[in-house]
């Protein structure tokens, strides 16, 4: 019975670990490790071979804390969209950038590679003449335009201290999480009503219906 048991158990982890790698989202995917890594950590127990036991002692450890940063970042994340949308649960995921007073963070047309987030001075949004400080995230639209270049320009009032996020860290925090990408785009809609483009009057069209 006891052999019995334990191919059955084998074959359950093996089944876990083909799911992990199929599934489309990161949490389940580790759910999915985690499960399949117990089961082989007793299959192997169950046969002594405890070198393989060891190898997946540490993968359940790897895939646990993967698991619980992951978890936590969506915390963060419905903390942030359901209280004043600050972003403050992204700066783990950044490198920070200095930028000295009058330079250009971002021009408008030019291609969108990064998010900028406001640690301390002051930046100007030039073709609006608008003023922002410490905690504003600027350049995450450029995300989502369709030819993936700049809106408007930034020019720094003081020296400035930024947290920079990659696109490429954006695209791979919505590949881990879609929620993630619902949330972002929250924090996209929420800063233009803000900021009054949402509120401004279309422009008539001048063709004739």
């Amino acid at each position: 019975m006891e052999p019995y048991l334990a191919d059955l158990i084998g074959v359950a982890a093996a089944a876990a670990s083909l799911y992990s790698a199929h599934a489309k989202t990161m949490v389940p995917l580790r759910v999915a490790a985690i499960v399949g890594n117990i089961l082989a950590m007793a299959y192997s127990f169950m046969l002594g071979t405890y070198p393989t036991f060891t190898l997946n002692a540490a993968l359940l450890a790897l895939h646990g804390w993967r698991l619980w940063a992951m978890l936590n970042l969506i915390r963060d994340i419905d903390v942030a969209t359901g209280s004043d949308m600050n972003v403050d649960w992204l700066l783990p995921y950044t490198r920070p950038k200095h930028f000295k007073a009058d330079s250009i963070m971002m021009e408008r047309g030019e291609y969108a590679t990064a998010a900028f987030y406001i640690v301390s001075g002051e930046v100007e949004i030039v073709e609006i003449k608008e003023t922002f400080g410490k905690g504003t995230l600027l350049g995450e639209i450029g995300l989502f335009t369709p030819n993936g270049r700049r809106i408007m320009t930034v020019r720094c009032k003081t020296d400035v201290q930024t947290a920079v996020i990659d696109y490429d860290q954006f695209k791979e925090l919505y590949f881990q999480n879609p929620q993630f990408g619902f949330r972002l785009l929250h924090l996209v809609v929420e800063r233009l009503q803000r900021s009054g483009e949402l509120l401004r009057p279309a422009v008539p069209s001048t063709r004739s219906l």
